[in-house]
């Protein structure tokens, strides 16, 4: 009797445990988009590496969803093929293991989340984060990113610093130098951009082909909304990434090729990189796969044109209607609530 009161109580254990873990089962999504098949190949010329681990479907997005979960949003995305597990080999003369460096359970890709929450001209950000180059509509610019990596707290280290260098550049063109006082209160603001505008998951969890990542409403300001503009694109992910740092009141030394530990694209084919880059011409996208709204195709976004990348946006606000004529349920004739215009 001891053992079976002793098995039910772990079973009751295991199944609370398993009902935690999967706080996006059995609840319906906030919203739900889907991505075709088989487009994961940036602006139709980029080829992935020539490595075991990826190859075409790996990086290939097909849906991405968001479930209401207690304190926040649970986000959920889904590839073509499953996705490549950390494995035990050593990455260095120190011993370190890929897994170790990748302790979240994938290490090939990146997924960016941008979300524009007010859909208003001029209230966001229309630049993504350093070494996608690409840049938003202006009616898609964004207020809060969401960066899915395999090394988060690396992730942040890297973005403070290039954030950093930008601001410092940007001073030193227009100011000709830069004050200690100055260069601090440059560091602050960049901090402040960092804590309100992007978050780096860390309850993450990676079944099959799918991944699904934790945002709390304390980044969000409230759970995730069908209203909301969401901007997804899925890049190889590096797991090294170092930034040259300058000294206090001297030159910037701008930023690797590569930006914010992301692989990157050239021509040719390459272990190291994805191919089918273009020669000369602006900085190409290494992106791979871009969710767009219907009629918006991702080789044009990704193209050399390049015309500013919308959000979509799951579900339009319902504008109210003015009551019929008869005076419906009870209401008497009387104007329609005022719609603002733009």
């Amino acid at each position: 009797m001891v053992l079976v009161r002793r098995f039910s109580l772990l079973l009751l254990l295991a199944t609370l445990t398993g009902a935690c873990h999967g706080g996006t089962r059995g609840s319906a999504p906030l919203f739900s988009l889907e991505d075709p098949r088989g487009d994961d190949h940036g602006d139709g010329e980029l080829r992935y590496p020539l490595r075991n681990d990826m190859g075409p479907g790996t990086l290939d997005l097909l849906s991405f969803r968001a479930f209401p979960e207690s304190g926040g949003t649970r986000f959920e995305a889904t590839f073509a093929r499953p996705i490549a597990v950390p494995q035990r080999r050593t990455v260095d003369a120190a011993g370190t293991t890929q897994a170790d460096q990748a302790r979240f359970g994938f290490y090939t890709f990146n997924l960016d989340v941008y979300v524009d929450q007010d859909q208003q001209e001029g209230s966001g950000r229309t630049d993504t984060l350093p070494g996608r180059h690409l840049s938003f509509a202006p009616g898609s610019a964004w207020e809060k990113a969401i960066v899915l990596t395999p090394r988060p707290y690396e992730a942040r280290d890297v973005l403070r610093k290039l954030w950093r260098n930008a601001a410092l550049t940007e001073a030193q063109q227009q100011q000709g130098s830069v004050s200690e006082s100055a260069v601090r209160a440059l560091e602050a603001q960049v901090e402040r951009q960092m804590e309100e505008r992007v978050f780096f998951p860390t309850r993450v969890r990676v079944f099959g082909p799918s991944v699904s990542f934790f945002v709390p409403d304390s980044f969000l300001g409230g759970q995730a909304q069908p209203s909301w503009g969401y901007a997804v694109a899925v890049t190889g992910a590096t797991l090294e990434q170092r930034v040259e740092l300058p000294t206090l009141f001297g030159g910037v030394t701008a930023p690797g090729p590569q930006g914010m530990m992301v692989l990157g694209i050239g021509p040719g084919v390459s272990q190291e990189r994805f191919g089918g880059g273009r020669v000369g011409g602006s900085a190409q996208s290494p992106v791979v796969d871009l969710l767009v709204p219907e009629g918006v195709r991702q080789e044009s976004v990704l193209g050399p044109e390049a015309p500013g990348w919308p959000a979509v946006v799951p579900v339009s606000p319902v504008l109210p209607q003015a009551p019929d004529a008869s005076g419906a349920a009870g209401q008497t004739d009387a104007p329609g609530p005022s719609v603002p215009h733009e």
